[in-house]
């Protein structure tokens, strides 16, 4: 679990550095089935919902931002892992 962690902190750290999604998405990652990854996602959302407009607007597109980020890191985690698949 510590070795799982570790690479979900690294992948996090790398997608954002927004306290709120860091925290979000390595939840996220961590979890065990499709039914908490929901929950978390709806609490999310509403959490946010509560938020002044413009936080929420700063929020919204932080959320872009990571979103837009996560192809290049796909690749990037490809390469670092088809090696030790192969081996």
């Amino acid at each position: 679990m510590l070795n799982k962690y570790a690479r979900v902190w690294e992948f996090v750290n790398r997608l954002t550095d927004d306290p709120t999604f860091s925290t979000f998405f390595t939840l996220y990652l961590m979890a065990d089935t499709e039914a908490e990854k929901d929950v978390l996602t709806q609490k999310l959302w509403l959490e946010i919902a509560t938020f002044p407009p413009v936080e929420q607007s700063l929020l919204r597109a932080e959320f872009t931002r990571c979103f837009l980020k996560l192809p290049s890191l796909v690749s990037q985690l490809l390469v670092k892992i088809t090696p030790a698949v192969a081996a």
